[in-house]
């Protein structure tokens, strides 16, 4: 279970906060800031530990006809991937696993959002009724490039 306490009371009664973790985890809250998760450091490694021998499990089960029944299960908790051409949904998954692992195996996540968030921009293309069903119309770039909202003149 999670307790809160200010950033402050950390700073003028830091044993006062300090028990507050033998009943989870502790979230900071500041007044300038977003709030810090304080937090013991066995419990949080061995989440992540947990995580990415979960994600060399599922990578390990999968093979082609179990990848097929992820893209139907994914749907769910990414409804965008439905826009997606058969063989992006594929390889959205295929991503999101070795991402996964990746990431897990460093215990660190940041990749696995900015490709989730990079898969949902490609299906927000692939939802523009100019484009064509199948994306051949589309062009894809080798190295990442910033562009400008088009929308904003």
């Amino acid at each position: 279970m999670t307790s809160t306490a200010t950033f402050s009371a950390l700073l003028r009664t830091p044993n006062q906060v300090i028990d507050q973790l033998e009943g989870g985890d502790v979230l900071l809250t500041r007044r300038d800031g977003e709030p810090l998760r304080l937090s013991k450091a066995r419990p949080a490694e061995q989440e992540v530990n947990t995580l990415a021998a979960l994600a060399q499990l599922i990578a390990a089960y999968l093979d082609d006809a179990a990848c097929d029944r992820l893209v139907e299960k994914l749907a769910d908790p990414f409804p965008w991937i439905a826009v997606l051409p058969a063989a992006a949904r594929r390889g959205f998954v295929q991503e999101f696993l070795a991402t996964a692992r990746a990431c897990a195996a460093v215990g660190r996540f940041e990749r696995l959002t900015i490709a989730l968030a990079a898969w949902k921009g490609t299906a927000e293309a692939y939802a523009d009724p100019a484009i064509a069903l199948d994306g051949s119309d589309l062009d894809y770039l080798d190295e990442q490039q910033v562009v400008g909202d088009p929308r904003i003149a």
